[in-house]
């Protein structure tokens, strides 16, 4: 009888990299068999499972924006968690079939049974503040699912509006009215989403911020005529509304698209911000924005927010031994601040030794 070797019983890897342990938000979601089929799935997990989609339908019923944050070490499984739960929101077959999930899909299918969710997945880094990287985001990824739809009113509209009077007399009537054109169908705005022509462009242009007319020709105008400017605010974050009334935007938005609840996946939230703890100006400027993915009128966000973070550390951990101590105080008052608005669910250590085991 021949010797057997281990190598002959399980596959082992000639090189191991760390980046071999960490699953991407995008990768989880874009290979959903590959996904499901790696994925461990503990009692603790399930626990996780059942308090996240418990947020998700609490915030769906309630209408309420609501946050969390998926706390655990390296190697928990944070992104992975994301992308399970991403496939069982969007009814994916792979993550359905999955035996330890048919009590949670029985419980929640019957809940949240003809709701449609709008899930964003977010790449933070290298984002140049709060609104460039979620509102920018938004813009993107909407982009990607409704090409014919109106962009949301995240951009500061004054300064386009007069580019777009500019633009009209350069151009002329005619060519401006028939190039800028309208949304054929329902967008969100009714009858409102008709063609563009000198009267109701002058009606738009004297609306005030916020009405729905302004807010279709700043979309229009956007779409046809400024892209480039939408890929300059992403790229340097300025031209952006403030960050409560972009979010109110986005809300709005997809409401007016059919979904009744906005899903965000900020995956390496914590992480852009830890690469910038040492920069007091950074911190204090965005770092108070965060509390305003949750803090909002149901009112002025007919679909509610809801927030995934994952976080792997307490952001006040990455204050270095430089910051002066006044500075760091008021560092920790505003991260203590903004943490007390999300609940946190957490991924166990203690599931490791089971997802090696299997």
């Amino acid at each position: 009888m021949s010797d057997v070797l281990l190598r002959d019983l399980i596959q082992i890897p000639e090189t191991v990299h760390a980046s071999d342990f960490v699953i991407s938000l995008a990768d989880g979601v874009g290979q959903p068999e590959e996904t499901i089929g790696r994925y461990v799935i503990t009692d603790q997990l399930l626990a996780c499972f059942e308090r996240a989609l418990g947020l998700v339908d609490g915030a769906v019923r309630s209408g309420t924006s609501t946050g969390a944050y998926l706390h655990g070490s390296f190697g928990s499984g944070k992104s992975h968690f994301m992308a399970v739960l991403h496939l069982l929101l969007s009814g994916d077959p792979h993550a359905r079939s999955r035996e330890e999930f048919a009590p949670l899909l029985e419980k929640f299918d019957s809940r949240l049974q003809g709701k449609k969710i709008l899930m964003v997945p977010y790449h933070m880094i290298g984002a140049t503040s709060m609104e460039a990287g979620v509102l920018g985001g938004y813009v993107r990824h909407v982009r990607k699912l409704h090409e014919n739809a109106s962009l949301p009113p995240v951009y500061l509209d004054d300064a386009l509006l007069e580019e777009a009077q500019d633009l009209r007399t350069t151009m002329g009537d005619e060519t401006f009215f028939t190039h800028l054109g309208g949304a054929e169908e329902d967008d969100g705005f009714g009858a409102l989403a008709a063609g563009w022509d000198a009267e109701r462009f002058e009606a738009a242009l004297t609306a005030p911020p916020g009405d729905p007319e302004r807010k279709a020709l700043v979309g229009d105008y956007i779409d046809r005529f400024a892209r480039r400017t939408v890929g300059m605010a992403q790229s340097t974050g300025e031209g952006f509304v403030p960050f409560d009334r972009g979010l109110d935007a986005i809300s709005q938005h997809a409401k007016g698209l059919g979904y009744d609840a906005v899903l965000l996946f900020l995956d390496e939230l914590i992480l852009w911000f830890a690469s910038r703890m040492a920069d007091p100006d950074f911190v204090n400027r965005e770092g108070p924005k965060v509390a305003k993915l949750v803090e909002a009128p149901a009112s002025e966000r007919p679909a509610p927010i809801i927030s995934f973070i994952a976080r792997q550390r307490d952001l006040r951990d990455f204050i270095g031994s430089g910051v002066p101590g006044a500075t760091a105080l008021n560092f920790s008052d505003i991260l203590q601040w903004w943490e007390g608005r999300f609940d946190t669910i957490e991924l166990s250590d203690t599931n490791l030794r089971a997802i090696v085991e299997q």
